[in-house]
């Protein structure tokens, strides 16, 4: 479970502070998708930096089955990126000369999962976001970047 109390990020811009993330409060069950909308400059990448524990919050925790993220080391923090949280960066971070499928099923290789079931998680989390079975094997292009410039962002919290 994905427990957020009074999550706060500020920063400061030019002569100004911002607050780019002001005191949200939110609960996501294991194994829940989530989908952050909303327009530009409204924060939603600075929260998905925090909730995966990229950034810093300013004030107000972030905790993943019962565990503190603002209080994890360094090796503990790569485990919870790797085994926990799983995202699609609004400027992709894809690698461009795998396919879809396969850049999907890359971080499943990182975690130990065996190759049918990381074929089969990613055909069905590829579906889930529009990208249909007979395009999984295409190489980044078009397609990936008019998802992103959408604004859509889409993750998963727990195993």
């Amino acid at each position: 479970m994905l427990k957020v109390s009074n999550l706060t990020k500020k920063f400061q811009s030019g002569d100004h502070v911002v607050t780019a993330v002001n005191d949200i409060s939110l609960s996501v069950p294991s194994g829940v998708f989530s989908t952050i909308i909303g327009k530009s400059g409204s924060g939603k990448s600075t929260l998905l930096s925090l909730l995966g524990a990229l950034d810093k919050p300013t004030s107000g925790t972030i905790s993943v089955d019962g565990q503190n993220v603002g209080t994890m080391g360094d090796s503990k923090l790569i485990r919870y990126r790797r085994d926990k949280i799983g995202f699609v960066f609004q400027n992709y971070n894809l690698i461009p000369n795998l396919s879809a499928i396969e850049n999907v099923m890359l971080p499943m290789e990182f975690s130990g999962v065996g190759k049918n079931t990381r074929v089969e998680r990613a055909k069905k989390l590829l579906e889930q976001v529009g990208i249909t079975e007979d395009k999984q094997e295409r190489r980044p292009g078009r397609l990936l970047r008019r998802r992103a410039a959408a604004g859509c962002y889409c993750s998963r919290f727990g195993k």
